[in-house]
């Protein structure tokens, strides 16, 4: 009976045993029999490549240092990476060479003489100075320059050339930055040289990231002028005009062949920036028979031809729902109008979540805006999806001050506001009221020149009303040096008189595109 006692002692004790002796990946804190107690914070943010410390308070009845071995370990929580010792001294301090990502920090105290251990865990974000910015393309001299005004830490500091000794450094012509979040790696740089991706761990770059290997009929060669992504689908239009467009409703998807549209388009792409349709509407300007069309891609999937794009015109006539069809009509080739700009906003009029396209269109020194909610294609098969686009604004602007010398254009998401400037000056239309005017916003410093005006809408949750700041970069006549500002936008709703940025950078080259490097892109 007594062995019968023991035994079953063993099997209650064990249990216990095993759970002070066993080790683990951090889950929990392990306390040995000495009692003895390790304290240090919960949670830790950090910066690749610079000193991190933390000094555990140890409690303990004895507490021999040299007893005792330690470790510090970090796992990386997406499970993408082995674990890494940070250090082997009861107080960690290094220099981080994690990269960006979140992680388990655990230490791990042995006792050398019995090898029973202590664990006590936290969490760690690790940042680099690259996750969080602005992101500037610049051309110097023609040279593909990617800079940065890094926001990670209280004073901002401004990273020069990050494609500085790679294989992407003597890259030409820079045309666009674009950020997909659905992709791994979410940054595109569109360039006459090529278009790539770039990482999201510190824009690094291989050559499995170019966008040939996006094709599911072998490698793609061209040269791509404009890239526009809104999921479920993505197109481009490369130097020639041609469209290539990629359905990503399941994953990331691979570019078909080119669209046997028999015409060419120009490098700009209208879409829904605000809504998520099944069947997004991607709208472009038919140089040849200047006219819109919409992509037809995804046409097959309601019934429909899809082997080339269709005029805009011809939607409401095929059985599309359309809204507001007499309030303008579709230009044709006859109207003789040249495409100027076309911007996606979220602008949401009808409050039904769906965003505003405006396209500019322009004959002789009379300039036309258009503004269009493009929402589901999908409506043509079903109903309840609503309408295909709703044609909400005309607007002709021919009386607003130098137009017709307009070099850039944005637009507010958050009311019916135009921006464009003219040399050195940006001037504000209202397009909404019954005869709109351009008002004098700002004008920059005698011997600076515009070369970018836009607003970028977040990617993320854009808690701090980003999406409404005015990015304008310019650049001085003599040194060619650029500038970059930014102006609040929404504290002033879309007032700039007489503004002054919030944001101001030098030192860039020419200024092509900004967008704002989020702290986290990627979107499963």
């Amino acid at each position: 009976m007594e062995r019968m006692k023991y035994i079953r002692l063993l099997w209650l004790v064990l249990p216990f045993l095993w759970q002070s002796c066993a080790e683990d990946k951090g889950n929990y804190d392990y306390r040995d029999l000495n009692d003895l107690n390790i304290s240090f914070d919960d949670a830790y943010s950090a910066i690749s490549r610079e000193p991190f410390v933390i000094k555990p308070e140890v409690a303990a009845k004895e507490f021999v240092p040299d007893a005792y071995t330690y470790e510090w370990k970090a796992y990386d929580q997406a499970g993408s990476q082995e674990p890494v010792v940070l250090g082997t001294a009861l107080n960690l301090d290094v220099e981080l060479t994690l990269a960006q990502g979140n992680y388990q920090l655990v230490l791990t105290i042995r006792e050398k003489a019995s090898g029973l251990y202590y664990q006590k865990s936290a969490t760690l974000n690790v940042d680099t100075p690259l996750s969080l910015g602005w992101l500037v393309l610049c051309s110097d001299n023609g040279r593909v320059r990617l800079d940065m005004v890094s926001h990670i830490k209280e004073t901002d500091n401004v990273n020069y050339d990050l494609l500085k000794g790679t294989e992407l450094e003597d890259w030409l012509q820079p045309y666009q930055l674009v950020c997909d979040p659905g992709m791994q790696e979410p940054f595109y740089l569109v360039a006459g040289s090529g278009t790539t991706r770039l990482s999201n761990n510190d824009f690094q770059w291989n050559d499995s990231y170019m966008i040939g290997y996006e094709f599911g009929n072998g490698m793609y060669t061209g040269t791509v002028r404009c890239l526009a992504s809104h999921r479920p689908g993505k197109l481009f239009v490369d130097i020639a005009g041609r469209v290539y467009y990629c359905n990503t409703l399941s994953g990331d998807g691979l570019f078909g062949s080119v669209r046997a549209n028999g015409f060419y388009v120009e490098p700009a792409v209208g879409y829904n920036a605000k809504g998520t349709p099944f069947i997004p509407a991607f709208m472009m300007w038919d140089k040849n028979n200047r006219r819109f069309v919409v992509c037809a891609s995804e046409f097959a999937s309601i019934g429909l031809d899809n082997v080339r794009d269709v005029p805009m015109d011809e939607l409401a006539a095929d059985g599309f729902p359309t809204v507001n069809e007499e309030l303008f009509a579709w230009p044709k080739r006859a109207d003789r109008m040249d495409f100027i700009c076309m911007e996606n906003t979220r602008y949401d009029r009808n409050q039904d979540g769906n965003g505003m396209t405006y396209a500019v269109l322009g004959k002789d020194n009379q300039r036309f805006l258009y503004g269009i909610i493009l929402n589901e294609l999908y409506s043509f098969a079903e109903a309840k999806y609503g309408y295909a686009y709703e044609k909400a604004y005309y607007v002709d602007l021919s009386a607003c001050t130098d137009i017709a010398g307009a070099t850039h254009f944005a637009f507010s998401s958050l009311k019916t506001f135009m921006y464009y400037a003219v040399g050195r000056k940006v001037y504000r239309v209202n397009f909404s009221n019954a005869a709109p005017a351009a008002e004098l916003q700002f004008e920059l410093p005698e011997g600076e020149e515009i070369t970018c005006l836009k607003f970028y809408l977040w990617e993320q949750e854009d808690t701090d009303n980003r999406s409404y700041d005015l990015i304008v970069g310019s650049k001085k006549n003599d040194t060619g040096e650029g500038t970059l500002r930014i102006y609040d936008g929404f504290t002033n709703e879309g007032n700039f008189q007489n503004a002054v940025p919030v944001e101001r950078y030098s030192g860039f080259a020419d200024i092509v595109d900004v967008i704002y490097r989020e702290k986290v892109i990627y979107q499963q």
